[in-house]
């Protein structure tokens, strides 16, 4: 009787752990991913959904890694911040990997190779490279790369938005001369309105994207560089490629 009770006892012990260890892995399986959602075709929303290279990106790694995602959409300005609060686990949103911001956060290898080029209207014929911004007004995204490589040109008048896309609407409207910005998103806006075109499809800077990890954290660090080296390997990462650049 008393084994009995014992062997009873003994399978709810089992029981229970089981299904409160399996609660919590379960819970643990979510990877929190910041992302600005307005830089087409690296992150965008459509509806309720998100989509994206980097988005299509993170899942395969998450998925590599056994873990579930849940997408975050945050501010540019508030992006690192957020993540620097414990707000989201990792970022992905096209970020450069800059000396300013590895002060800041850890970003894992490099995954995706871009740089900067020069978007304007359709008829314009006098800005032919990056020296002939001097004189001319320029829309870029406040806090990028953009805003960075242009606020470095003596003699141009830098207007900064809070999105991308709101830098290419004044291209449109006839307020400014020019957009900066990264080939990938820029490329994607000239395919999409014959009133726009690229200066050069070649950029005039040479960049390297990272997700971005708290300081710190460096076992989930490891685990995601595993898992993009091994999407490397196993061509879903070409896939991803595939989709969004047809190469």
């Amino acid at each position: 009787m008393v084994k009995l009770l014992r062997g009873a006892l003994l399978v709810c012990f089992v029981l229970t752990l089981a299904f409160f260890g399996t609660g919590c892995k379960g819970k643990g399986k979510v990877l929190k991913v910041g992302s600005d959602c307005t830089y087409p075709p690296m992150e965008f929303q459509e509806g309720d959904e998100f989509k994206g290279f980097d988005i299509d990106l993170i899942k395969a790694i998450a998925e590599e890694m056994g873990r579930e995602v849940e997408i975050i959409n945050v501010g540019w300005d508030g992006i690192i911040p957020g993540l620097m609060n414990g707000n989201y686990d990792v970022l992905i949103s096209a970020m450069t990997i800059t000396e300013e911001r590895q002060a800041q956060i850890n970003f894992s290898d490099p995954y995706f190779t871009a740089g900067q080029v020069i978007l304007v209207r359709a008829d314009n014929e006098t800005i032919k490279s990056e020296k002939d911004l001097v004189g001319k007004k320029v829309a870029v995204q406040n806090g990028t790369t953009g805003d960075i490589a242009v606020s470095a040109m003596e003699g141009v008048t830098v207007v900064r938005f809070n999105t991308n896309p709101d830098a290419v609407q004044e291209l449109r409207n006839g307020g400014v001369d020019a957009v900066v910005a990264d080939s990938t998103t820029l490329m994607w806006e000239a395919t999409k309105d014959e009133k726009l075109k690229l200066v050069s499809r070649t950029p005039f800077s040479e960049e390297y994207y990272g997700i971005g990890v708290k300081k710190g954290n460096d076992k989930l660090l490891n685990e995601i560089n595993r898992a993009l080296a091994t999407i490397k390997k196993n061509g879903k990462y070409d896939e991803i490629m595939e989709k969004w650049f047809g190469e």
